[in-house]
């Protein structure tokens, strides 16, 4: 079948390890699988088709349960926070995993097993056998789930001869236990996925695929750039609208969180059952209690009925539903007697208008990154034309007050999925002043090599939790043109 022929070509594409061996000496929440299902279905519904046209995202999006039988609670956890990070493309997600799995204990007592009778004169084998850089095979089984590796382990190791043995025997039994636990498209997909490098989810001109939730996309409701189904109670909404989170007794009933109206959860008045806003004429009150109709020349403001406008009366401030408010306080914000609005975290209320509260706390989060293929110079990141291991240095300063901080490093690759956060609980001015950023090419043996960064132009705008995205120019005398994706956040109390 294709997969068995797959996992053969995969196979022979690593077999350079038997030749190198005796030189080698250079690698909480809901379950992995019910994320990365919920994942999944959220991209499939966000993102563009696939350039190549393959039907594997929707192949692996309707069976995602199954590949918990087949692949390691790790490597599903990595694809769903690939997916969550706006990456389109499940197949290029679950690509994207394979060098940045955690080893289970299957994994350990293989490499223990392969070491001790495959490879007993290699120093330090076991620590390397899944390193990154390593020439030893650990990399070929790293994705899969504990009963593939087992069955690599029963099979493959054992003997002094299996070490020029080792990885035909792995990738056939790969084939095999794959094609027996899942249906034929999905082994075949999966080995797709773990053949390809780590350039998936990339559009015509080699960028970024960025899942964007919109009312055009979307029927449900938009959450962190996810499309959700709207009909939970922890995401409820419809047309594209943020999703809302129902609390109390509440139910999610056409894309609204509704409960049975009270003063418990009516702002307004109540209509019968149903909570209407209550600042109508005929449809008056507040706090939930029953609506009454103003008579006369009454009018309705904010609930009340009253002898006049409460928008004739407050000049200088605002109108809440107790009537006219200094407009001046957070959560009543206003002026000219417009409604008054809560401004929210990370706000304040200045001069009858919500504004961002510089010594406000927040935080800095990288998403992703892209590199050029070729250093300024024109050469390759690394020896025999190898990739980078970038890492990413965050600055932020005011004055005398500094912060910094320094992501992972993933292993070659020019499109880095760091999902992390350098910068936490640094105020809004400080952010305003100077937020900047390096990428660096992280090496063994010699000094990492500078790829490039730039200071971040950051406005209030940019104070909203958005995914926003910038370009650094190569600068004057070192470095390339890189593109970033990043987050300001408010920071956790």
């Amino acid at each position: 079948m294709r997969f068995a022929r797959a996992a053969v070509a995969l196979g022979v594409a690593a077999f350079c390890f038997v030749a190198v061996v005796p030189g080698c000496g250079s690698s909480d929440a809901p379950s992995p699988d019910a994320s990365f299902c919920g994942t999944s279905q959220s991209s499939l519904g966000t993102c563009p088709p696939p350039m190549d046209g393959s039907s594997c995202d929707a192949t692996l999006t309707t069976s995602c349960a199954s590949l918990v039988a087949v692949l390691s609670p790790s490597a599903l956890t990595r694809a769903s926070d690939c997916l969550e990070s706006g990456i389109c493309g499940v197949t290029a997600c679950l690509t994207r995993t394979q060098k940045n799995v955690e080893p289970t204990e299957a994994h350990r007592a293989l490499a223990a097993s392969f070491c001790a009778s495959c490879a007993p004169d290699v120093a330090d084998c076991e620590a390397q056998f899944y390193a990154r850089s390593s020439k030893l095979p650990g990399q070929l089984l790293l994705p899969y789930a504990e009963p593939v590796v087992q069955a690599v382990e029963a099979a493959c190791t054992g003997t002094r001869a299996c070490r020029s043995s080792f990885v035909g025997c792995a990738t056939e039994t790969i084939a095999s236990e794959v094609a027996a636990a899942v249906d034929v498209s999905i082994a075949d997909c999966v080995s797709t996925a773990f053949q390809r490098d780590d350039t998936g989810g990339t559009g015509p001109n080699g960028t970024v695929q960025v899942a964007r939730c919109t009312a055009a996309n979307c029927p449900g409701c938009c959450r962190d750039d996810r499309c959700e189904e709207g009909k939970s109670t922890s995401a409820c909404g419809k047309a594209g609208e943020a999703c809302e989170t129902c609390s109390g007794i509440a139910s999610c009933t056409d894309g609204a969180c509704k409960e049975p109206c009270s003063e418990n959860n009516c702002t307004g008045c109540c209509d019968g059952d149903t909570c209407v806003a209550g600042g109508a004429k005929d449809e008056c009150g507040t706090g939930g209690a029953a609506c009454s109709a103003c008579a006369g020349a009454l009018v309705c403001s904010k609930g009340t009925c009253i002898d006049g406008s409460c928008r004739a009366n407050c000049t200088n401030g605002c109108c809440s539903a107790t009537g006219c408010q200094t407009g001046t306080a957070r959560n009543a914000c206003g002026k000219g007697g417009e409604a008054c609005v809560d401004c929210g975290a990370g706000r304040t209320c200045s001069s009858g208008a919500c504004v961002l509260d510089r010594t406000s706390l927040w935080d800095f989060y990288v998403s992703f990154a892209e590199i050029p293929e070729k250093s300024r110079s024109n050469n390759p990141w690394d020896a025999f034309n190898g990739l980078p291991d970038p890492y990413l240095l965050a600055f932020a300063s005011e004055g005398a007050a500094t912060a910094s901080g320094k992501t992972t490093a993933p292993a070659d690759t020019l499109v880095p999925i760091w999902m992390e956060t350098p910068l936490t609980k640094v105020k809004a001015s400080t952010f305003l002043e100077n937020l900047s950023f390096e990428i660096w090419d992280e090496d063994t043996l010699d000094p990492d090599d500078y790829i490039g960064g730039c200071k971040l132009p950051i406005t209030v705008d940019k104070f909203d939790g958005s995914l926003q995205t910038f370009t650094c120019g190569p600068g004057p005398t070192r470095g390339v043109s890189v593109t970033l994706w990043y987050r300001i956040r408010p920071s956790a109390p």
